[in-house]
């Protein structure tokens, strides 16, 4: 009985892992190392603003595809990174969520 239960179980857990990244984390840094984005659920396009910045533009997925449709980009920074995340907000972004390791924040296109 406990097997075919754990066998029911497996699909679910399974497709729940698939389905992206959470941003019900909270905002206080869940370690104060570097991580790579993919260990967070985000896909990385470039560093952000400069190419030696720790801010990373992410590409869109299931969890975050709206505000992408919005006139705005997305843009993580490691949580721990409060100076960079500081700067970001002071040139306009706003906060989105936090995804594990990393901060979310959608930032206007400018024309």
């Amino acid at each position: 009985m406990k097997i075919l239960r754990l066998l029911l179980l497996l699909p679910a857990l399974v497709i729940a892992g698939c389905v992206g990244p959470s941003l019900d984390f909270s905002s206080e840094p869940t370690t104060l190392s570097y991580t790579e984005p993919s260990a967070s659920g985000l896909r990385a396009i470039r560093p952000y603003p400069n190419p030696d910045d720790v801010c990373q533009v992410i590409r869109e997925n299931e969890a975050i595809r709206e505000p992408v449709n919005n006139g705005t980009f997305l843009i993580a920074c490691p949580k721990h990174e409060r100076g960079a995340i500081q700067d970001r907000l002071n040139e306009g972004a706003e906060i989105l969520g936090h995804s594990r390791h990393w901060t979310i924040l959608t930032v206007a296109i400018v024309l």
